[in-house]
């Protein structure tokens, strides 16, 4: 068995990916394939250049959440998702709250932490940020107040994998998680950062963000498409986004 993961270590969807492997005791390798070095490779594998792909004996699937339901088809053992078919579904609305509206959030409002940027981020984007960030944190509050501590579906899996990166990068970019509000949340977050896999994955992460600047990762020209184009639009930043595109500063999916 060999299977590869086309990653890398500062895409949220690409450590859901590594985090399910993990969970189900899989063994893979992994390439950045957001250097410039595999970026060729990488479009061969997915046109649009997106990761994560993952390789698995010959047969490639695009899409984290793809992934993920065929990691179960293929190594049905250690389960991603719950038996029950109602909790079934239950996990994997959690799944798109944090692939579809977690995810934007969080991840346009990290450019200025991470991009090669000498401005400041569009007036009023950090306020919208907030405000619905706290509309995705309701919600997660309210499906798992009735549900069992620490691991609402029974164990770590889909939903863990999917919120994880972006659940535990939202404080250090300035958002604001208040525990007498979101409590629940808060020790939902805490249980995954005590999990040995999950512990991992955050040093992991933070590892990589320190040799960031001298990668060959592209900084400048920010990558927009799906959702988080989508909620940069829907928010009214499409005179900022304009002026990235004028400005040579902006690039998306081709294939």
């Amino acid at each position: 068995m060999t299977i590869t993961l086309y990653g890398s270590w500062f895409s949220p969807f690409a450590r859901k990916v590594a985090l399910a492997l993990e969970l189900k005791g899989l063994a893979y390798d992994h390439v950045d394939a957001l250097t410039r070095e595999f970026h060729a490779e990488l479009v061969r594998l997915n046109p649009r250049a997106e990761v994560p792909v993952l390789v698995d004996e010959g047969t490639s699937v695009v899409n984290s959440s793809d992934i993920l339901q065929y990691l179960d088809w293929r190594y049905p053992e250690r389960s991603l998702y719950p038996a029950d078919l109602g909790e079934r579904v239950a996990a994997r609305a959690l799944e798109r709250l944090a692939d579809h509206r977690l995810d934007p959030i969080v991840v346009n409002c990290s450019f200025w932490h991470w991009a090669e940027r000498t401005d400041q981020p569009p007036e009023g984007l950090r306020d919208k940020g907030q405000l619905a960030f706290e509309g995705v944190l309701a919600q997660l509050e309210q499906a798992l107040i009735p549900r069992p501590k620490p691991w609402p579906f029974g164990a770590p899996g889909v939903v863990e994998c999917a919120l994880y990166a972006n659940l535990l990068a939202a404080p250090a970019l300035g958002f604001s998680l208040d525990e007498a509000r979101f409590g629940h949340v808060v020790a939902f977050l805490r249980a995954m950062r005590a999990h040995p896999l999950f512990a991992a994955d955050a040093q992991r992460a933070g590892r990589f963000l320190k040799t960031l600047q001298h990668s060959s990762h592209e900084r400048r020209r920010l990558f927009w498409s799906g959702d988080r184009l989508e909620w940069l639009l829907a928010n009214g930043f499409h005179d900022w986004l304009t002026g990235e595109i004028e400005a040579g500063r902006a690039t998306f999916p081709q294939g």
